[in-house]
């Protein structure tokens, strides 16, 4: 698993443990309750500071940005990218 990955899992294990079987990659955090809305404020800007960059209100409201792959996949593009 990639750093950025191994962050996301680690965040959202320290309230719940997900389930062995689930694909992390597909798997919707928001939906099933792991970080609720007031969380997610929390959650964006401890990933901002960790990875260094910055979400715009556009990517905060992508599917993807609710999926543990689909959000390594933002935050990666965007290191990748300097921003």
């Amino acid at each position: 698993m990639s750093r950025v990955k191994d962050y996301i899992i680690d965040y959202i294990q320290r309230e719940y443990d997900l389930p062995k079987d689930i694909d992390t990659d597909s798997f919707n955090y928001m939906e099933n309750g792991y970080i609720d809305s007031m969380g997610l404020i929390q959650f964006v800007v401890l990933l901002e500071d960790e990875f260094s960059i910055t979400f715009d209100d556009e990517e905060l409201s992508l599917p993807e940005f609710k999926t543990i792959g689909g959000l390594e996949k933002i935050i990666t593009e965007k290191m990748e990218a300097g921003q």
